[in-house]
């Protein structure tokens, strides 16, 4: 396959896709941070989760970072996802769940164009900011996750969160100020 270098072309064959092909296209990916930058929306307080395309079988979100932040560690509620690190440095946390505690397995540091793959099987993982600046990073779901269990330090435990979106379709939800 050969690299998929816009953002215009990725859209077009992510709807043709089954099974294997969103691994084959997650490795092929050279999108420029320019084709991104329509649906790049950014919060001093926390990364944000653009949608820029959802349909039943896949999500396609970009999410925008600024400096030192970071998601709490959290599943994928069963979906498999694939983190394309478009711009900027972001460190991925690994953890397994040993007899009954919460341990680290793997500190990667990605750099631009790297790519991760997670599931639940893999265990759960954690993104964290590394850039002196912003980072930006596109994040395909097959399927959709609408909630997650993330790790709440103070209590020590797992808890559901409902997911949203900071904008969607480039556009900045009246939600978020």
């Amino acid at each position: 396959m050969e690299s998929i270098t816009s953002l215009k072309k990725l859209l077009e064959i992510l709807p043709t896709c089954k099974g294997q092909d969103y691994f084959e296209i997650a490795k092929h990916l050279s999108i420029p941070e320019e084709d991104l930058s329509p649906y790049a929306f950014w919060c001093q307080e926390t990364y944000t989760r653009n949608c820029v395309s959802r349909t039943s079988n896949y999500e396609l979100l970009l999410l925008c970072w600024e400096e030192g932040q970071e998601t709490p560690i959290h599943c994928h509620n069963g979906e498999e996802c694939w983190v394309y690190l478009a711009e900027g440095k972001l460190r991925e946390k690994r953890y397994a769940e040993i007899d009954g505690d919460l341990e680290k397995t793997a500190d990667v540091q990605m750099t631009q164009s790297r790519l991760s793959y997670m599931n639940d099987a893999l265990g759960y993982h954690s993104l964290h900011n590394l850039d002196k600046g912003r980072s930006i990073s596109l994040h395909l779901y097959v399927g959709p996750i609408d909630e997650c269990s993330v790790y709440k330090t103070e209590k020590d435990k797992f808890v559901f969160k409902e997911l949203d979106y900071y904008s969607k379709n480039g556009e900045k939800l009246s939600h978020h100020k």
